[in-house]
């Protein structure tokens, strides 16, 4: 089983295909859709009519432009559903916010508009938090719901040879995380999910990151501070189209982990 990072762009990157990933084993698993789908898909080989799968971390437009594209293609081409796995709060917004974008369509003799469900394109599988999912044979996932203006989500992706943390879109600031927690605003276990080790833990950790003055995801500054043992762990994504280097590795377009070299 492999995990390859299809794009390492933010949402702005006009240098790279938007950060996404697809797991390869006797199934194939998107995580998000990046734009340029099917050309990203083309590239490396993939007939998306074996792509039934897709965990959606959040509704921003760099994370799904390409997940309006693969639905469509999906009902209306290959005739077939989309299976997107994701937590309950992720899904609603998809239904109520995403999906209406494009929900009408012609009646079969074009005379006419008609509305249709979310559930005519796709399938819900439910990730439910505080527990390991299965998500494909051998994998598991856990994940939490992140800082950010949407609900999203952070991952670990679990199987026997080890573990890969993919942070999601984030605001790691554990200042800014403490003061949430006292207001009230985060309770108690999602604070330590997001400012305690619970990614912390994961064999290799694929990590957002912006630079200079930080807003709504993670200063580098953040993750610098970081013990050294994790800062080995970590390789960056979501990058803007200037960042080209830091003391933390950068995660690099096209490349593959297997998840049985993990440990080793």
């Amino acid at each position: 089983m492999e995990i390859q990072v299809l794009g390492v762009g933010n949402a702005f990157t006009s240098r790279y295909y938007n950060t996404s990933f697809l797991i390869r084993s006797e199934q194939l698993l998107l995580i998000d859709c990046p734009q340029a789908l099917f050309r990203l898909l083309r590239e490396i080989g993939v007939d998306p009519r074996l792509i039934d799968r897709v965990l959606v971390t959040h509704i921003h437009g760099d994370h799904t432009s390409g997940l309006e594209t693969l639905l469509l293609w999906k009902k209306y081409v290959a005739r077939s559903k989309l299976t997107i796995c994701t937590g309950r709060r992720v899904w609603e917004e998809i239904k109520t916010r995403f999906f209406p974008s494009f929900s009408a369509t012609f009646t079969p003799d074009l005379e006419d508009i008609q509305e249709t469900a979310l559930e005519d394109y796709a399938d819900f599988c439910e990730l439910e938090e505080d527990r390991e999912n299965q998500l494909i044979d051998g994998l598991k996932v856990a994940f939490r719901y992140n800082w950010h203006p949407t609900p999203t989500l952070g991952l670990k992706l679990i199987s026997p040879h080890g573990t890969v943390g993919i942070s999601g879109d984030t605001c790691y600031r554990p200042a800014l995380l403490k003061r949430l927690l006292e207001r009230g605003t985060l309770n108690a276990g999602r604070y330590q999910k997001l400012a305690g080790d619970w990614l912390w833990k994961s064999d290799v950790i694929y990590h957002e990151v912006e630079r200079g003055e930080a807003g709504a995801h993670t200063a580098e500054a953040e993750l610098l501070a970081l013990p050294a043992d994790i800062r080995a762990r970590i390789r960056l994504i979501h990058l803007a189209d200037d960042f080209e280097e830091s003391p933390l590795a950068l995660a690099r377009q096209g490349e593959i982990l297997r998840f049985e070299d993990l440990r080793k």
